[in-house]
C-alpha cells in the first residue's frame, strides 16, 4: 500500500515586520527631535538676542577662555626668559613649566648672604624686575624658600626650615610693601633641605639646592606653551 508523502509548508519569517518597525521607530524619533527643536525656537523667538548666536557664545566661552589663558601663559614664559637673558642669569636662574605651574627659580646666593634672610643690595634690582613680570598675572603666586642640607644653628635660626621660610617671606614682603601686590595673591612656603633639586653631595649641588622659587599656579596644558624649560 502506497503511503502518501507529506508536504511541509515553508516557514515564514517576520523580516518585513522588523523593517516596518525600524522605520516607524526612526520616524517617531525624528518627529520628537523636530518637536523639541520647534519648541526651543518658538520659546526663544521673542528674545532680543538671536538664539543661535547665544548658543554659540555659551559653548564658545570656555574655549575662548582657554585660548586667552594659553596666550597669557606664553607671554609670561617669554617675559621670564627675557628677564633671565637681560640680567645675564643663565647660570643662576631657570624657568620651569609643567601642567600645573610656571616657576622662576633663582639661586639663593644671588639674593642673600649665607645664613641670612636680608636681601643683598645687589639683589634689589633683580627682585624688582621679577616683581614687574608677575604683577599683572591674576593667578595665585607662591614663594618658596629652599636650602641645602648643611645644618644651621645661629642666634636667629635654629634650622634650615626657619631660614628658608624667612627668605621666602622677605620676598613676599617686598612684593607687597614695595610693589603694591595684594596679600591675597601671595603665599609663602619654607621647605628647608627637604626638597632638593639634586643630591647634596658636592659644593656645586648644594649651591643648586639653595634657591628661591616664584611660582604661578596655572590652568592650561604644558603643550600649549613654547617651552617647558630654559636655562
Amino acid at each position: 500500500m502506497r503511503r502518501r508523502q507529506k508536504h511541509s509548508r515553508p516557514e515564514t519569517t517576520n523580516h518585513d515586520g522588523d523593517v516596518v518597525s525600524t522605520v516607524y521607530g526612526d520616524f517617531i524619533t525624528f518627529m520628537m527631535m523636530l518637536f523639541v527643536l520647534l519648541f526651543i525656537m518658538s520659546y526663544n523667538q521673542n528674545k532680543n538676542q538671536d538664539f543661535m548666536t547665544e548658543f554659540q557664545v555659551k559653548f564658545g566661552d570656555k574655549q575662548e577662555e582657554l585660548k586667552q589663558q594659553a596666550s597669557t601663559d606664553s607671554l609670561l614664559v617669554s617675559n621670564i626668559q627675557h628677564y633671565i637673558q637681560d640680567n645675564k642669569l643663565e647660570d643662576q636662574a631657570t624657568v620651569v613649566v609643567d601642567e600645573h605651574r610656571i616657576k622662576l627659580i633663582l639661586a639663593a646666593p644671588l639674593l642673600f648672604d649665607s645664613g641670612t634672610a636680608a636681601l643683598k643690595p645687589s639683589a634689589i634690582p633683580l627682585i624688582e624686575g621679577a616683581a614687574k613680570i608677575f604683577k599683572d598675572v591674576l593667578n595665585p603666586i607662591v614663594i618658596e624658600g629652599h636650602t641645602d642640607n648643611i645644618p644651621i644653628h645661629t642666634s636667629q635660626y635654629d634650622s634650615n626650615w626657619d631660614l628658608s621660610f624667612d627668605r621666602g617671606y622677605t620676598i613676599v614682603k617686598y612684593f607687597i610693601q614695595k610693589q603694591g601686590y595684594s596679600p591675597a595673591r601671595l603665599s609663602v612656603l619654607g621647605y628647608g633641605e627637604y626638597k632638593p633639586l639634586v643630591p647634596n653631595d658636592s659644593a656645586e649641588n648644594r649651591n643648586k639646592n639653595r634657591r628661591v622659587e616664584i611660582t604661578v599656579i596655572r590652568v592650561t596644558k604644558k603643550d600649549e606653551l613654547p617651552s617647558n624649560k630654559t636655562k
